[in-house]
């Protein structure tokens, strides 16, 4: 049993992929579930309720407050032109988070007084809910594990080390390292409010998706990204992260995974159908353990 199923046995694997195919499905949920914020509106009953505006002015802030994301992932080998394209929807606010991955697939949302993800896949009409918590103790049960290996990886695993280099007239970041490159285009954020959330959940989202995709170890080097641009309150408008499974060599073939992000500061129409929507979901399906959720959604892939 490998390490990281040792820490969690009912960790879903990547039914029917080889162990190239699985890291691969990891390293799209990982850009995907990434890049995604809070959503708070009347219509859930779960969200914490903030008080009635007093004047126009307020509600003028609160209107400006909640925004979307849209996010487009590209995943291919290096030297091929066609590739993977996914594209997915997140939508920010004040106490909560939906993430939308395609129109009927899984839909995620993290409540930000709670501390806790529901899960609702809403082809097999089921959800699951998982406690921040959880994910952290999983994630210190995991770097015990790693901690036992002394090969460089992992060594470089538990405390990753990048080679940064910067261009403030282009505002590009660069992160270098022999397993990972991440080349990072910039901006500042118009609202400071608006960095403090979107890093906040960004933290939160890394640590559900290692949890969700243990095999694939991404997670824990995007933590050290993650926190550069935090400390320097950049929004990361485009990532392009070449990886190295074996390590960067010569006739090494990288994996190159690109995710460009825009942020649209209304929410539509649209928007707001999609979110009454999740919350019928969330009032109607029937909750499962995460070791069932997985099971039921692995059996119909």
């Amino acid at each position: 049993m490998s390490g990281w199923a040792a820490v969690r046995p009912d960790a879903p694997r990547c039914h029917g992929m080889n162990e190239s195919g699985c890291a691969m499905k990891g390293l799209a949920r990982t850009l995907l579930l990434l890049l995604s914020a809070m959503l708070t509106l009347s219509v859930f009953a779960a969200a914490p309720q903030a008080e009635e505006p007093a004047d126009a002015q307020e509600d003028e802030t609160a209107a400006l407050s909640q925004f979307r994301i849209d996010n487009v992932l590209t995943i291919r080998k290096e030297g091929e032109e066609d590739g993977i394209r996914i594209v997915t929807t997140t939508l920010f606010g004040k106490g909560m988070v939906i993430d939308f991955i395609g129109d009927n697939d899984e839909v995620i949302i993290y409540n930000r007084k709670t501390k806790t993800f529901i899960l609702l896949d809403p082809i097999h009409r089921v959800q699951t809910e998982l406690a921040l918590s959880e994910i952290d103790q999983f994630i210190d049960s995991l770097r015990t594990v790693i901690s036992d290996k002394k090969d460089p990886f992992s060594q470089f695993l538990l405390k990753p080390a990048f080679e940064v280099t910067r261009s403030d007239e282009s505002g590009e970041l660069s992160f270098m390292s022999k397993w990972y490159e991440y080349l990072v285009t910039t901006r500042s954020f118009d609202d400071p409010e608006l960095s403090e959330v979107y890093f906040e959940f960004i933290d939160v989202y890394t640590k559900l998706n290692l949890y969700l995709n243990p095999g694939n170890y991404t997670p824990l080097a995007r933590m050290a990204v993650n926190e550069l641009l935090a400390r320097e309150k950049r929004f990361p408008a485009k990532i392009r992260l070449t990886l190295y499974p074996k390590g960067k060599t010569l006739f090494a073939k990288p994996d190159i995974i690109t995710s460009e992000h825009k942020i649209i500061r209304r929410l539509s129409e649209e928007d707001l159908g999609r979110i009454v929507r999740a919350s019928h979901f969330s009032e109607q399906f029937p909750k499962r353990t995460f070791g069932n959720y997985y099971k039921t959604a692995i059996q119909h892939q």
